[in-house]
């Protein structure tokens, strides 16, 4: 088996550190753009470049993201962005968007590119297509059960997240953020719209449940680390890139030791729920423990007291454990809290107070008598784990003193060899040399230590200690220019082939229903494909198109088949053999990805929600260049896009029914926010969610048509037969301007 990989997140340089000493074997990090977590801190060029000579110094590799979605004027700059963290000698890039993902690899052939879990790496097909695209690694769904990852045959590496935030979308298949607050998930800038507050709504509007109904737990897989490592996962990634360095710090230290096989002081668990925690679940991998945090989408703390009483100024509280000047507190009815600048007890200021004591603390939190109150920050836990112990570079030395020879010291940390030679020769004296071994094993203002050291020496000479310490200094000077140097890389030209020209047709309405009843009242329109997601439905009439599942844990073989496909597995597995179309999850927002997918013979590729009028424009002006025809290009014109696509089912736990319950079939369900707007439940035959918005799609064709668009898409939810012919009718009717 091949060893195994610690993977820590790194939002700062403090974060790297803390990573590198406490037991990483890679850290992955964001520059200034094109990374999943804009609103983390990030690394300008400079930081980076410390960065990475710091990790490599310690043998630890460095992984860039640059894991969102590229519209078609940012390429030049991520193609330039890229071209800078290769030369500052960065292991990998971890990517998202497909077009971008071959041009990195064509352009910069010698360094590793990993696809992001966002490219929905679900199943093998999935695996197999990023591997073409030239990914040596994926980094798969969250959603995927242990079971699943060892049934894999792809022959990528794997790395799996094993810890931290999860998110209840499928990865890089959310539209939530992006088209209900303008803030796009795919874009790095998240609004965390699963975070919030929702009411499930039945059908004749009543409320059902009201609560934080799409927020998750933390993954947090400590217990199960040897699982992991029997099933055959190589790479346990944590997730993180916004918390802190102590955090990053004391999560890295425990995995590393239980990797190694050591057991945990029950104080580091402690510790880890102080720092953050939103309760901990095994997730899809494991299963087991529930998944939602459906109280509270936020740190959860460690309970430390109840309120007494309270007034206009102050708040009493019986302490359950220690607090201290500095410590943040919250309060759990309302949710609100505040750092403790000012503690008083007995009426007297104090710094610090401990459990069991009565304290009173500033009102600056709403609360009342019988509140419970938690610590969500602790000074004294930061302050200590800021203090951790340095990682050392392992070392062997063999020293040669010889009479009237220049002396010698050769470093080697077991790949590099660092050998130097001293200025003067060795003189021979009746005064003993001292101790060679105690001179040279002094390192400790150095990464290195010593393990092993040889002397090859004549007895009778004199080495100044000058001399001894000069040598030293050499050798692990150049040991870590060996260590840090940076490796010699090509840079080529790549220029995207051209796609297979495909005859415009003319302009067509298609329509996706979802009952029987919807495909018998728009069959006879003159229309041009009609998606149906049922098998059963498939057969009926000659223009019908089977949807594939986005979601699939494997791709069903099918040929000579009429399809819709909606993910990068289905893609791989069908292209060869079927008549397919692409839906808009499969995000293409530039020109290069148009292109792979028409090279793959895609007879339409639908237009992502994400893209305005600007950047489809600019977008099929660019494939128009570099093809010399237009991209055959599909817009969604009327219906309601899909949000967030789910294994969990939002139905049954709210009512706390088993996950086959089959309500939803006999029920429409709804997502109510804080504004009232309400997003109607989609489910499968699995079980799987899927929350459409809240707002039908009524676009202009005229408007569309003048950007080059020449084939429209309707999708139909509960239109009853006269609505649904009324709607197709409309828009038909719109196609004689």
């Amino acid at each position: 088996m091949s060893k195994l990989e610690l993977l820590s997140p790194a939002g700062s340089i403090d974060a790297i550190y803390q990573a590198v000493h406490g037991g990483a074997d890679s850290v992955y990090m964001g520059g200034a753009n094109f990374g999943a977590r804009a609103f983390a801190a990030n690394f300008t060029y400079e930081q980076m470049k410390t960065a990475i000579y710091f990790c490599h110094l310690y043998n630890v590799k460095v992984y860039i993201t640059v894991n969102t979605l590229i519209y078609e004027d940012e390429i030049e700059q991520f193609i330039s962005h890229v071209k800078k963290i290769y030369e500052l000698g960065a292991d990998a890039l971890i990517i998202q968007d497909i077009g971008m993902m071959e041009t990195a690899r064509q352009t910069f052939p010698d360094i590793e590119i990993h696809a992001s879990t966002q490219m929905h790496n679900h199943n093998d097909a999935s695996l197999d297509f990023v591997q073409s695209l030239g990914a040596c690694r994926a980094v798969l769904a969250r959603e995927m059960s242990l079971e699943q990852i060892g049934g894999l045959t792809s022959t990528i590496e794997k790395e799996v997240f094993v810890h931290g935030a999860l998110c209840i979308c499928y990865s890089g298949q959310c539209l939530m953020s992006a088209l209900t607050e303008n803030r796009s998930g795919n874009r790095g800038r998240c609004a965390q719209s699963c975070r919030m507050k929702y009411a499930l709504i039945d059908c004749a509007g009543s409320e059902l449940k009201n609560a934080y109904l799409l927020s998750p737990k933390d993954l947090g897989l400590l217990e199960d680390v040897q699982k992991l490592i029997d099933a055959g996962v190589t790479c346990f990634k944590i997730e993180g890139r916004m918390k802190s360095p102590e955090y990053v710090g004391l999560v890295t230290k425990m995995y590393a030791s239980l990797i190694r096989g050591e057991r945990l002081d029950g104080k580091d668990y402690d510790n880890l729920t102080k720092l953050f925690n939103r309760g901990f679940t095994k997730g899809h991998l494991l299963g087991g423990a529930e998944l939602m945090s459906t109280s509270r989408p936020n740190h959860k703390g460690v309970p430390l007291g109840h309120v007494l009483s309270c007034d206009k100024y102050r708040i009493k509280i019986a302490l359950t454990d220690d607090l201290h000047q500095g410590d943040g507190v919250k309060f759990e009815r309302t949710d609100t809290g505040f750092i403790c600048n000012k503690i008083y007890k007995n009426g007297r200021l104090v710094s610090s107070a401990q459990n069991g004591d009565v304290v009173e603390l500033d009102n600056k939190a709403e609360t009342k008598k019988g509140d419970s109150v938690v610590k969500t920050s602790d000074v004294q836990l930061i302050k200590a784990l800021a203090d951790f112990e340095k990682k050392k570079v392992g070392v062997t030395a063999k020293l040669v003193a010889r009479k009237g020879e220049a002396m010698s010291l050769t470093l080697s940390d077991g790949k590099n060899t660092s050998s130097v030679l001293g200025e003067t020769v060795v003189q021979s004296k009746t005064k003993p040399a001292g101790n060679l071994s105690e001179n040279i094993g002094k390192l400790g203002d150095t990464p290195y230590e010593l393990d092993d050291i040889s002397i090859s020496r004549d007895e009778d000479i004199f080495i100044a200690k000058s001399a001894l310490n000069a040598l030293r200094r050499e050798a692990t000077d150049k040991l870590t220019r060996l260590r840090t140097a940076l490796p010699s890389r090509r840079t080529l030209t790549y220029a995207p082939p051209k796609t297979p020209h495909m005859t415009q047709t003319t302009p067509q309405v298609h329509v996706l229903v979802r009952n029987e009843a919807q495909l018998d009242a728009i069959r006879d329109l003159p229309i041009g494909d009609i998606y149906v997601g049922d098998t059963s439905m498939y057969d009926k009439y000659p223009n019908t198109r089977l949807k594939t599942s986005r979601l699939a844990k494997n791709t069903p073989p099918m040929s000579d088949m009429r399809l819709l496909v909606t993910d990068t597995g289905g893609l791989h597995t069908y292209h060869r053999n079927n008549d397919f179309v692409l839906d808009y999850h499969l995000n293409a927002l530039n020109s290069r990805t148009l292109g792979i997918f028409a090279s793959l013979g895609a007879k339409r590729i639908a237009i992502s929600p994400e893209s305005s009028d600007t950047q489809i424009t600019d977008m099929m002006r660019a494939y128009e260049a570099q093809n010399g025809h237009s991209p055959m290009l599909e817009a969604l014109i009327y219906g309601r896009y899909e949000l967030m696509a789910m294994q969990h089912c939002i139905i049954s736990d709210s009512l706390g029914l088993p996950k086959s319950c089959g309500s939803c079939k006999t029920e429409q369900y709804y997502l109510q926010d804080i504004k009232k707007n309400r997003y109607p439940i989609v489910t499968d035959s699995k079980c799987n969610n899927y929350i459409l918005a809240s707002r039908c799609e009524n676009a202009d064709i005229s408007k569309l048509f003048s950007l080059g668009v020449r084939d429209f898409r309707i999708e139909l939810f509960d239109e009853d037969v006269s609505q649904s012919r009324a709607v197709v009718s409309r828009f038909i009717a719109q196609l004689s301007f």
